[in-house]
């Protein structure tokens, strides 16, 4: 579990990447919102991205425990603070980390009204509710803890590294409503997953011993891909970087879109991304138990012409009683489905750019609307509900600001531009700002950036 750990924090270091990228969400014709809602309007021949460059995302996030609480200098031992923290955390509590980078963007335009995207995207996405029973099991024992049940059900997580080839489409198909689409094939290196535990581990005191120690209808599962390898842990984060290209572990997921325009100062935008599944078939591992047992302890007796291996005893009666597998069967993982709405106002000064479909569209120097973000979660959907203004300093510099409520906090305020300077296009958003200067006391704080190249 350690090598586990060092991978993936590795992983999360080495590839600085995902956000929600809410403030990318229908902004400024920029490249990335055909990645948000494949039926974004678009009013460019064709546009490419420098490898690697072409947009970076990360988002980190826990709902229970900040970095403040573990390292603030307050006089108290780390392992006071680690036990207050998760003394006060809840079953529901959760870490996300998500990181995202684009290794290869492109696209162009097949007629007057249909706009061809397709490109590569390498991410990281970790979910990890807090287990407070087993977190106070392991740090305080059991022994101020008589009759209390430890569930076994709060050990839920889910954690992916993969590589996504992509290929979209957007098309306009009046003057009021454009659509897209884009298929995905997933590449997985990397997959761990446990979720729908049951079952329950208690102490009581009885007559029989001091102690008895219960576990009470365990049924649990633990399924992994691409993390064994002939016996193996694989502890070289470089490998599993490699195999998000093609690396073995294949599934198809699809995004769809629309922009339609309810006025001419009205728009509403909505998209599905990632319906898809993955299917796992290669170094997958599946460890399972099921059972119930009771232990007293070992009534040892000594008998010199017939010795007992007491621990080979109790080993064959835990497995007789609460029977463990260890697999290599094909497992399918789905996707976290994501789902976005807006609704937008614009007004103000305006201007008018011309279109492939021979007319010229009105556009408004600033917006005001509402957008729900909302992520499937193993638990529960992760959802977040965006205010936001857009302005714009000149044609080709744009603004927006945000102001967000999720699980994370409800008071999360973001800014960020997009610029074009002849054919580069550029653009840079931090949500959360507030968190810059103190991030140790933050929930949450996610950036993305990136920069393309735009043919009008």
């Amino acid at each position: 579990m350690r090598k586990i750990f060092y991978s993936l924090f590795f992983l999360l270091i080495y590839k600085v990447g995902f956000s929600q990228q809410k403030l990318t969400y229908s902004f400024a014709e920029n490249p990335q919102t055909l990645l948000l809602n494949p039926g974004a309007e678009t009013n460019y021949q064709y546009h490419y991205g420098i490898p690697f460059f072409s947009g970076f995302n990360l988002s980190v996030g826990s709902t229970g425990i900040t970095l403040e609480d573990l390292f603030l200098d307050n006089g108290n031992t780390f392992r006071a603070k680690l036990d207050k923290a998760i003394e006060n955390s809840k079953p529901e509590d959760y870490i996300n980390i998500n990181a995202r980078i684009d290794v290869l963007y492109g696209g162009y335009r097949l007629d007057n009204k249909t706009y061809l995207s397709f490109g590569f995207y390498e991410e990281v996405d970790i979910t990890a509710y807090i287990p407070k029973d087993f977190a106070q099991l392991f740090l305080l024992g059991n022994n101020n803890s008589l009759n209390r049940p430890f569930s076994i059900s709060q050990l839920v997580a889910k954690a992916d590294i993969l590589g996504v080839f992509h290929f979209g489409f957007s098309k306009k198909m009046n003057s009021k409503l454009n659509i897209g689409a884009r298929a995905k094939i997933y590449s997985s290196s990397f997959n761990l997953e446990t979720n729908h535990n049951s079952g329950t581990f208690t102490t009581f005191q009885n007559d029989t011993n001091i102690l008895r120690q219960t576990l009470n209808n365990v049924d649990a599962l633990i399924k992994t891909s691409g993390l064994i390898e002939n016996n193996n842990v694989i502890d070289n984060p470089s490998s599993l970087l490699s195999k998000t290209f093609l690396g073995g572990n294949y599934g198809i997921g699809f995004d769809f879109g629309l922009t339609y325009h309810l006025s001419p100062q009205l728009e509403f935008t909505g998209s599905i991304l990632d319906f898809g599944f993955i299917r796992h078939s290669k170094n997958t591992k599946q460890y399972s138990a099921k059972g119930s047992y009771t232990f007293d302890g070992i009534d040892f007796e000594f008998d010199p012409n017939n010795p007992r291996d007491y621990w080979d005893e109790l080993q064959d009666d835990f497995d007789d009683k609460v029977p463990t597998d260890e697999n290599e069967e094909a497992y399918t993982s789905w996707r976290p489905l994501k789902i976005n709405a807006a609704i937008k106002y614009s007004f103000g000064e305006t201007r008018k750019k011309a279109c492939f479909t021979g007319t010229y569209k009105r556009y408004y120097f600033n917006a005001i609307g509402l957008q729900l973000h909302t992520v499937m979660r193993p638990l529960k959907p992760q959802l977040a509900l965006t205010g936001f203004f857009e302005t714009a300093f000149t044609e080709k510099i744009q603004s927006k600001v945000t102001y967000t409520i999720n699980d994370f906090s409800s008071m999360i305020v973001g800014s960020g531009m997009s610029m074009q300077f002849g054919k580069v296009s550029m653009f840079g958003f931090v949500d959360n700002i507030f968190s810059v200067k103190d991030f140790g006391s933050s929930n949450t704080i996610s950036v993305n950036f990136g920069v393309n190249f735009v043919i009008e």
